[in-house]
């Protein structure tokens, strides 16, 4: 596998959650950017504020300015998502939205990057939060092998869904787009297929609908002992498999090997 960004139509409903719950349970080496532009939430909230925010996008975007943009650089801004796991890091986000226009001319030097590491056996989730037609990460959304619309299954956010999704793929290149489906909180009142039939995209899967064990990633609520076996983890596991299947087609659609 490599790189696999998700993404949003309307707010972010699911986004960073769906994002830190893959990353949890992803079966390689795994590196988490958190690249939406409306700022940061894992550090407030998974992080719950006790981690200084001093390391992370912003500071790649300096270094890049004096052209000292490396993966070294690149992994002096991460930090552990899971402290008993050094297998999982975490690249922090922008603290404002004010900031992201600091980032401009990061994304593509960023996304050459983040591609490369998979030769080295590090995949990368890229968070992206909310994200238009077109717009200045589109770099991000071109390399990656897998770009997820996170979707609840409420109406309006199945609209914008199909919206976003009618703007950026045409139908003559749906077999081979790199877009897919994520259905956060199935039947509420929708099902997976209903959506993916609505939206005209492949669905990886969904995730349940688990408010507690939700709170433990967006707001930093401590884990019970049954947090890994919760309802959310288990369904960010099959989707982890269900995503690493759909590259692995993809790649054979596109005839693209697999960096060793």
């Amino acid at each position: 596998m490599a790189l696999i960004a998700l993404a949003s139509a309307k707010g972010a409903p699911g986004v960073t959650t769906a994002a830190l719950a893959l990353a949890m349970v992803w079966p390689r080496s795994v590196l988490l950017v958190e690249a939406d532009l409306a700022g940061t939430s894992v550090m407030p909230g998974y992080y719950r504020a006790l981690v200084p925010h001093d390391r992370g996008l912003h500071q790649l975007a300096i270094a890049h300015s004096h052209g000292d943009l490396t993966d070294r650089e690149l992994w002096d801004q991460t930090m552990a998502l899971d402290q008993t796991d050094t297998q999982r890091a975490f690249l922090p986000g922008i603290l404002k939205p004010r900031s992201a226009a600091s980032l401009r001319d990061l994304w593509g030097p960023l996304a050459s990057h983040l591609a490369a590491l998979e030769a080295g056996g590090v995949d990368v989730i890229v968070d992206l939060g909310r994200i238009q037609a077109r717009e200045d990460r589109e770099p991000l959304l071109t390399v990656a092998d897998l770009v997820l619309l996170t979707t609840s299954s409420r109406l309006p956010d199945v609209v914008m869904t199909q919206a976003i999704a009618a703007d950026r793929v045409s139908s003559s290149t749906r077999a081979v787009t790199n877009l897919a489906l994520l259905v956060v909180g199935p039947g509420r009142p929708y099902t997976e297929q209903q959506i993916a039939k609505h939206v005209g995209l492949t669905s990886v899967g969904t995730l349940a609908w688990d408010q507690v064990s939700a709170q433990v990633l967006s707001v930093g609520t401590r884990p019970t002992g049954q947090f890994t076996k919760s309802p959310l983890m288990r369904t960010a596991t099959t989707v982890a498999d269900q995503i690493g299947q759909h590259i692995t087609q993809r790649r054979d659609q596109l005839d693209t090997k697999e960096p060793r």
